[in-house]
């Protein structure tokens, strides 16, 4: 049987949230955003960029599931999929990019900024939080207990 496709995989879990959109990214490939933030893009099959605020993107590059992405930038993040159960774990990125930008939404509903890093600190949120970074540090664990 194959893999899922990343595009495929990456649709099914953000398009059935509200407000996600899914649209041609301006150096080519496909972006998705909640609003006016961008969750992240792809690049094909291949790569996937995604932002993060500060802190989150140096957690995700220190666990190695991550490259940093953009040049300098010390928001941004790279994945590329090297075999089928990197899908899954780009999937938990674009997971954790959504609720941070969902949060991020909820703090401030009338913010305008395009990128999701610029909207919150992300600090906020306690056991919630951890417990979705640790998902995307951590992608074999199981997600059931993890709702509250």
């Amino acid at each position: 049987m194959d893999a899922p496709s990343l595009t495929a995989a990456v649709r099914r879990e953000l398009l059935e949230h509200p407000q996600v959109t899914e649209g041609a990214h301006r150096f080519g490939g496909i972006v998705f955003r909640l609003g006016r933030r961008e969750l992240g893009h792809l690049h094909g099959e291949t790569v996937a960029d995604l932002p993060f605020p500060p802190h989150i993107r140096d957690e995700l590059v220190a666990s190695g599931r991550v490259s940093p992405g953009h040049g300098d930038s010390d928001t941004w993040v790279s994945r590329s999929v090297n075999g089928p159960g990197d899908v899954e774990q780009i999937v938990e990125l674009f997971r954790l990019s959504y609720e941070y930008a969902a949060a991020a939404a909820r703090e401030d509903p009338d913010e305008e900024d395009d990128d999701a890093t610029a909207a919150a600190d992300g600090q906020g949120g306690g056991a919630r939080w951890r417990g979705i970074l640790s998902r995307a540090l951590h992608p074999g664990r199981s997600r059931s207990g993890s709702s509250s």
